[in-house]
């Protein structure tokens, strides 16, 4: 399967996800980097999530999704949730989100994915989305890896 690539403007946009480990805490990472707003739900946290919730710069609500579940969708208008505690079970319940018109991504398992969460390459004026389909991880991040080297001597060149 083909799949086309889009991209959106992510200022504001309310942002779901669920879990706070080494996955969540980088794609968190990443959104948070092209103003998204987000709210992530984790009974444990990352020392990542945690710096960015004590600067406000996330919203953390520190409790399961199986405690919140039915409050979270009531609460707020979510563009996109992600499915991130590393939990299949958890994360296949978080699939709910699709019923509420939400894009959903599940790190553990992608054929219940809506869309892929790309490798970010980003120079001063170019931002590039890398996706292997799931078929090949290791070279979507070392083609990304050689994308930001070029973008980095690219800006290096133009000062």
């Amino acid at each position: 399967m083909s799949y086309f690539p889009i991209f959106i403007d992510m200022t504001d946009r309310q942002v779901l996800v669920v879990g706070a480990g080494s996955v969540a805490s980088r794609r968190v990472g990443v959104l948070e980097k092209f103003g998204a707003a987000i709210t992530v739900i984790a009974p444990n946290t990352s020392e990542e999530i945690r710096k960015l919730a004590d600067s406000r710069k996330i919203r953390l609500i520190e409790q399961t999704y199986e405690e919140v579940r039915d409050t979270i969708w009531q609460k707020k208008n979510f563009f996109m949730a992600l499915a991130a505690t590393g939990q299949t079970g958890t994360d296949a319940r978080i699939k709910d989100a699709s019923s509420h018109s939400v894009w959903f991504n599940m790190a553990s398992d992608k054929s219940q994915s809506e869309f892929y969460f790309p490798a970010i390459a980003q120079g001063r004026e170019l931002t590039a989305g890398l996706i292997s389909g799931g078929a090949d991880p290791g070279l979507t991040h070392r083609v990304a890896k050689e994308v930001r080297r070029v973008l980095a001597e690219a800006e290096v060149e133009d000062t």
